[in-house]
């Protein structure tokens, strides 16, 4: 792991994954969900800047988890596998994203999504635009993060309310606004 995060910092020069990838050499339990969010947050920053052979491989970090009953925890490993499902899928690798697909919806309920759709769909626009008007931008960025890395584990993991065209829309339009972050 350690080799392949070096590797990393030192080949993109953007300041997010440099500070994900020191933050990552620094600690890293895979019982923390702090430092499982920060591999979850580099995949996704390397996903925005267009690095998806290093992505699928951060991803890689997280394969052998294993769900143990604490969501919190499991949310890193389930994006992470919505990431690599949707290049793989991309790729044209659909069945190698399916198992992926799979695994992630062991631990789903599908039948709770429908209390999220406000929030994707309403609230973290509203906290967009509240930041643009109030804040520094890089607020609204984390807004912007945020409902990307919930656009891709719902577009990738399926059954949810909302198009997949609508997903992949914002997933696109957030990608070309976090792209412009150094």
């Amino acid at each position: 792991m350690t080799e392949l995060i070096e590797n990393i910092r030192d080949k993109i020069d953007k300041k997010k994954v440099t500070s994900l990838c020191n933050k990552i050499l620094k600690k890293c339990s895979f019982k923390s969900g702090k430092d499982l969010q920060n591999i979850s947050a580099l995949a996704t920053w390397l996903y925005i800047y267009g690095y998806y052979d290093e992505m699928l491989k951060v991803c890689d970090l997280l394969k052998d988890m294993e769900f143990a009953g604490d969501y919190d925890i499991w949310f890193n490993p389930d994006m992470v596998m919505c990431l690599k499902s949707r290049v793989l899928r991309e790729r044209g690798e659909t069945e190698a994203s399916q198992v992926l697909i799979d695994k992630i919806n062991e631990h789903r309920h599908p039948e709770l999504y429908e209390n999220l759709v406000e929030s994707y769909v309403v609230d973290m626009d509203i906290n967009i635009a509240e930041e643009l008007k109030n804040r520094p931008r890089s607020l609204a960025d984390g807004w912007r993060f945020c409902k990307l890395q919930s656009a891709i584990r719902y577009r990738e993991a399926g059954k949810f309310p909302v198009s997949d065209e609508k997903f992949d829309n914002d997933i696109e339009e957030l990608t070309a606004i976090l792209r412009q972050v150094k």
